[in-house]
Parts: structure tokens; C-alpha cells; sequence
């Protein structure tokens, strides 16, 4: 009997509930032997809350069965629970269960990021433990780049999970929801920037008591965050920031408030309140504002960038949604097609199991407008149209076999809207997809 089949039992059997991710750890990692200390440097959980989780579940699972149960003994307890019932766990029940899970899934068209227990994520690692690991760290700060749909929010929702399971207060910032009316001035930004994350901790804003014009707007958001929000909270506090890119179209802001938050996270070397305050960027591309060495929080902290889908990372999500025939040709196949960025893939292996469409006609029409990606495609030429200096820069790019040096501006659009990677300094199109449909629809 596997560590899943186990799970399954605790969960429809025993306690009768879906477990945490943090209790599936503890859980798996026990019929493991792993200790945990082992857990916590696998999963970036904290060894305190792992052993907090441990210990409710034995609880639990005590009450269940009528039998006190510790870390200790849950193997032999279980396994003497599990033995009349190892013949009907070999049956078809439990795939089956599964599978109604996933089929769920399924005919939701992939849009949007996943929930936490998702069964269709993906793990890339390491970003994942590397990302666990530095929110819980003393003045953690943390940088995730990617492109657009590349599943930066998806490891964000995981990551706002794990700070919640350690107890942590979370400030989830998206600045692509913001009025562009916030960005006019520092002043501005930094008012909505400490009224927001107030409301996020359930305070009420209180600026009047700590905004002094003449010590000047970062002096003031940064008593207000010390001494306001940060002062008695026994708690960590994760500060989120999304869509980090969009102060470069405000480098006046850009240039005030990304030096601020460096200073923040190095004032948690000596001051033990800012220890508390857990920083992560999020952003689409590289941050082309210009910032001295000292000042950028680009060169500091734990820096993910989320990669693409490899072969088996392909492969073991087709047989997530059901493909098990050859899963690792389908994952060669759609690496060479798409590059294996993930929405792409979602949306192929969605295609080939909601449809009757055969996987022939579903590739040979992919860079096509009635294809699977057509919809896709049609935004983004929809945008270039509108553009006409980014749609003269792109044709550059899918003209060339080797790649095409932009301006900095330009390859940061290109690069944030997905359409276009960089290697080294060039920049070439992001997948073979990209380059076949527009090629052939700016008549190249």
C-alpha cells in the first residue's frame, strides 16, 4: 500500500474531510519515516507548524479509530486498520474517485490561476521550496519573474496557503488593479500603498497620526508601517506585491518606492521588528528603472523565475488529466510546439480531453486561426494592431533565425505580454506556435 492510497483512507474513512497540503506532508512524509526536520527542509513548511499539524492529526485520527495514536506508532496502527481493507484499495474505487475529481477539473477551460490543493499544479522545482523557504526566513525577501500566464499567481495563492498555516498576517497588494490616478506622485502611492495594506491587516488606516510632510513621504509610510503595523504584532507579516512592472510606465514612483522597500528588508539585519515583515515582488519581466546598485531590490533577496514545463513536467500533467497512453510523447510533442509554457499546455491537454477533436488535426491547425490557440492569438494581433511600433518590432523578431536586439522598452513589453524570450540580449519568439500564426498574419 502507497503513501496515496493511505491518504485516500484517512480521508473518506477516518477523519472524513479533504486534508491540508500541510497534513498530505506529515501524513506521507510518517509512512515515510522521515522526521520533521526532513519535512520542513523538503516542503519549506516551518518544523514548529509541522509539528503543531502532526499533532492534531494523530488527535484526530485517535478519535477515529478509538485508539490512542502518536507519530510513533501510526504505522503499525495503521497498517493492523488497513489490512482488511487492502483487497477493496486495490479495486477500481479509489482511480475512480480520482478521477471524478479531475473530470471536474477538466471541463473548466483553463483560465486563471489554480487553487492550492489543485491537483492539475505542477510543481517546478525548485522555485516552489525556495519560495516557502524565504517567506519563513527573519526579513525574508522574495522576487518571483515570469511572463504573462505562466502561473505566478498560481504559486502566489500556494505561497499565501503556507503563510496562513504558519499563522502569518498576509498583505496581498495587485497593482494592475490600481487607478492610474494612485501613481501621479509618491505622496499618492505611498498613502494608497499604507491605507491598503491597513485594510488588509483588518486595521483601520490611520495616516493622519503619521503623515508629516516635512519629514518627507517615505519617512512617513515607513513610521506608519513601523510603528503602526508593525509594532506589537507578535505574527510575521508577508507583504505581496503584484504586477511589480507596472511602475515602469511611473519610473518617478519606480525610483522612490523600490529603494524604499530595500531599505526595509536591510534594517531587518539590526532591527528586530522589520524581521517581521516578509517581502515578495512579483513582476512579468525584468525591471528597467534606473536604480543605482545600492538601491535596486532586484540584486537582493532569494530570486525565482518560474520556467517552463519540461518534458516529464508535460507528461506527468497529461496523466493528471487522464492521458496516460504515451504521456511522455505527448510532453516531447508539446514542448516542441508550444515550449511547454504551461497555459498553452493546459489548454492543449483540455482540448484533446474534453473534445473528440483527433490529436492530428488539434496540431497541424495550432498556429491557425480556427485552431485550439486561435482565440489567444487573436488578442494578441488584436493588440499589435493597435500598436504599430510593437507590431514593427515583433516582425523583427519572428523574421529572424537568430534572434533580434531591441530597445529596453520594447523587449519589456514583448517580453511581459509572453510573446517574445530573451537570451542574452537578443530576443527571439517564445514558441514556434507564436512565430507560424504571425508570420502569416503580418504577411511576412
Amino acid at each position: 500500500m502507497d503513501p496515496d492510497e493511505v491518504l485516500l483512507v484517512i480521508e473518506e474513512r477516518l477523519l472524513k474531510r479533504k486534508l491540508t497540503p500541510a497534513e498530505r506532508i506529515v501524513l506521507g512524509q510518517t509512512w515515510n519515516k522521515q522526521t520533521y526536520e526532513q519535512m520542513a527542509q523538503q516542503s519549506g513548511y516551518g518544523d514548529a507548524h509541522l509539528k503543531d499539524t502532526g499533532y492534531k492529526l494523530w488527535r484526530g485520527i485517535s478519535q477515529a479509530l478509538g485508539q490512542r495514536v502518536t507519530k510513533k506508532s501510526l504505522l503499525f496502527v495503521l497498517r493492523e486498520y488497513l489490512q482488511p481493507l487492502s483487497s477493496s484499495l486495490n479495486s477500481a474505487a479509489p482511480i475512480a474517485s480520482l478521477d471524478t475529481e479531475l473530470s471536474s477539473l477538466q471541463q473548466t477551460y483553463p483560465s486563471g490561476p489554480l487553487p492550492p490543493d489543485s491537483p492539475l499544479y505542477i510543481e517546478r522545482p525548485p522555485s516552489e521550496n525556495l519560495a516557502y523557504s524565504e517567506i519563513q526566513r527573519p526579513g525574508g525577501f522574495l522576487r518571483i519573474k515570469a511572463p504573462q500566464k505562466m502561473g505566478k499567481t498560481s504559486l502566489v495563492f500556494r505561497l499565501i496557503e503556507t503563510a496562513r498555516q504558519n499563522n502569518y498576517q498576509i498583505v496581498h497588494l495587485d497593482l494592475q488593479t490600481v487607478d492610474k490616478a494612485v501613481f501621479n506622485s509618491i505622496d499618492t502611492f505611498l498613502k494608497w500603498f499604507c491605507t491598503r495594506s491597513s485594510q488588509a491587516l483588518n486595521l483601520a488606516p490611520k495616516l493622519i497620526d503619521f503623515w508629516d510632510a516635512s519629514m518627507g513621504h517615505k519617512v512617513s509610510s515607513e513610521l506608519y508601517y513601523q510603528e503602526y503595523l508593525l509594532e506589537n504584532r507578535k505574527t510575521p507579516i508577508v507583504l505581496m506585491l503584484g504586477a511589480a512592472e507596472r511602475l515602469i510606465e511611473h519610473p518617478k514612483v519606480a525610483q522612490d518606492f523600490f529603494p524604499l522597500l530595500r531599505s526595509w528588508h536591510e534594517k531587518a539585519r539590526w532591527n528586530f521588528l522589520w524581521r517581521n515583515l516578509r517581502i515578495v515582488i512579483v513582476h512579468a519581466t525584468e525591471i528597467y528603472v534606473p536604480l543605482k546598485i545600492h538601491q535596486s531590490p532586484f540584486n537582493i533577496g532569494q530570486a525565482i523565475k518560474l520556467p517552463k514545463f519540461t518534458t516529464n513536467q508535460v507528461a506527468e500533467l497529461a496523466t493528471r488529466y487522464g492521458l496516460r497512453n504515451n504521456p511522455e510523447i505527448l510532453g516531447k510533442t508539446l514542448v516542441d510546439l508550444v515550449d511547454g509554457h504551461p497555459y498553452l499546455v493546459n489548454v492543449f491537454l483540455y482540448q484533446l480531453t474534453t473534445q473528440s477533436t483527433p490529436l492530428t488535426s488539434i496540431l497541424t491547425t495550432a498556429s491557425t486561426p480556427s485552431g485550439i490557440y486561435g482565440t489567444h492569438l487573436r488578442n494578441y494581433l488584436a493588440l499589435l494592431s493597435e500598436e504599430q511600433s510593437l507590431a514593427t518590432a515583433f516582425k523583427q523578431v519572428i523574421s529572424s533565425e537568430s534572434g533580434v536586439e531591441l530597445n529596453a522598452f520594447t523587449m519589456y513589453r514583448l517580453e511581459n505580454l509572453g510573446l517574445i524570450k530573451v537570451k542574452g540580449h537578443q530576443a527571439v519568439p517564445s514558441c514556434e506556435v507564436y512565430r507560424a500564426y504571425f508570420q502569416q498574419q503580418l504577411n511576412l
